[in-house]
């Protein structure tokens, strides 16, 4: 068996990428963060956590990253002004990073996908972009580990919580199994110490399925730092602006793919081999300050 001591982290400063990095870090791994700020880095992780500089689009300095270390995990996102783009993060920077693992021995990549990119009632340049690195991953001579996630409670906090308000929008047609970024980040730990030479893909799912307006109610019931209300706006604005703008086309095509993606439940086997997630919506909203 491959065994797995070190993991090179890209993408570690993000709002899914630092709670998986601490999650790695406390299941004894060491861990190299590689990061276009170091400075920012360091600001935001653990001190013990090492950082280096290095940029995807670089493959000498990721090379340099990957040095001495057995694997890598990724958490990247495309930006909603990479369409037109000639280096797109999701395809170009995962090519790079496959060579870079390649050139320097790594025993096994994992990569943080999304699973509503498999919704097919839109054609969306993102979901094709996501398709196409998983490929690219699975091509490689490296094991790589593919994780399709649900939707991520910290959504609620970081991203949809805007002073004292959820943001909604549209009317979501189905449920999602949210789940904590912490319970993933230990399936992610518990992956590297677990997998051998084998390619795997995992559904990431939590313990409940909520629409949107179902989690937000949820949420607010027990958030205790303030007092919280919804505010939801038609899909159809957000439509309309992507018009005039990259960032709101962006955000209505994962919007949209949401709202009326079937997601059913089919992590089992994720549940089986990684753990089950332990952290409910309530207990989530509960532990903020």
């Amino acid at each position: 068996m491959n065994k797995i001591n070190s993991i090179a982290v890209i993408g570690a400063t993000g709002m899914l990428g630092k709670p998986v990095t601490e999650e790695l870090a406390k299941a004894g791994f060491t861990i190299r963060t590689i990061a276009r700020s170091v400075d920012k880095a360091r600001q935001i992780l653990p001190s013990e956590i090492e950082v280096v500089e290095g940029n995807v689009k670089e493959i000498a300095s990721l090379q340099k990253g990957f040095e001495g270390m057995d694997s890598v995990y990724i958490s990247l996102s495309s930006y909603p002004n990479e369409r037109n783009a000639k280096f797109k993060t999701e395809f170009n920077g995962i090519n790079n990073i496959r060579k870079a693992a390649e050139a320097k021995g790594i025993k096994r990549i994992g990569y943080l996908s999304s699973l509503v990119q498999n919704y097919e009632g839109i054609d969306w340049w993102v979901f094709k972009i996501k398709r196409l690195a998983c490929d690219i991953l699975n091509e490689s001579a490296i094991p790589t580990t593919i994780f399709y996630p649900s939707s991520f409670y910290e959504n609620l906090s970081q991203l949809q919580l805007k002073g004292n308000r959820i943001m909604l929008a549209g009317n979501q047609k189905t449920q999602s199994w949210w789940i904590g970024a912490h319970d993933y980040g230990k399936q992610v730990a518990r992956s590297f110490q677990v997998l051998d030479d084998e390619n795997r893909e995992y559904s990431i799912q939590g313990p409940k399925p909520y629409n949107f307006d179902e989690a937000a109610e949820v949420f607010i019931n027990h958030y205790q730092p303030k007092d919280l209300k919804t505010l939801k706006a038609p899909l159809g604005i957000f439509k309309y602006l992507g018009w005039f703008s990259n960032e709101m086309d962006f955000q209505y095509h994962i919007l949209y793919a949401i709202n009326h993606y079937d997601e059913q439940f089919q992590s089992e086997q994720t549940w089986h081999e990684l753990g089950k997630p332990e952290t409910t919506l309530v207990a989530f909203a509960k532990s903020l300050d």
